[in-house]
């Protein structure tokens, strides 16, 4: 429910350009590098679509996303929410800690200069609000990976890393 009230100001039209355009598990399987799936991956769930699936795929596209050296993490409480086969990095955060990781994330890409300015400026609205949040500008409190660490219980060094990797990576978050 939270794509749908933020991903207009990523996006802009989310039904058009999201749910009606998503890319494929090939797609995903030939460019891919590191798959980070936050919530996990379980099949159970990723099976579904507007007006029902036709054909599942999830397992041959990620299997040959994995044959072509893509990596997987899976932060999700449960280490089972990603197909073993795989071999994801399990991140076991604690439940609903998801937007705190998020927020690690970013402040870390932003401090080491990872983040794309220019795309931002371009394509995104209300990062000029969204920065002293980040920061702490606005309320005495970075969003950084310690912080981050504190309330998602994994290590602030892995969260640096990871944003570190997502951005030498070609990555699809999901």
């Amino acid at each position: 429910a939270a794509a749908y009230a933020l991903a207009p100001h990523v996006v802009g039209d989310f039904k058009g350009v999201v749910l009606n355009n998503a890319t494929s598990w090939p797609v995903v399987a030939e460019h891919t590098q590191l798959i980070v799936a936050i919530g996990g991956l379980a099949r159970k769930n990723a099976q579904v679509t507007s007006g029902g699936v036709g054909r599942h795929t999830l397992r041959e596209g990620l299997t040959a996303a994995k044959a072509n050296g893509c990596e997987f993490v899976s932060v999700s409480p449960l280490a089972t929410d990603m197909m073993p086969e795989l071999d994801a990095e399990w991140l076991g955060a604690r439940p609903n800690t998801d937007t705190a990781l998020m927020l690690g994330l970013a402040h870390t890409l932003l401090a080491e200069g990872l983040h794309d300015r220019a795309f931002l400026d371009r394509y995104t609205t209300g990062w000029d609000r969204f920065e002293p949040y980040l920061t702490g500008a606005s309320d005495g409190q970075p969003k950084d990976a310690d912080w981050a660490a504190g309330v998602t219980g994994l290590d602030a060094d892995r969260i640096r890393d990871l944003a570190r990797k997502m951005a030498a990576k070609r990555t699809l978050i999901t």
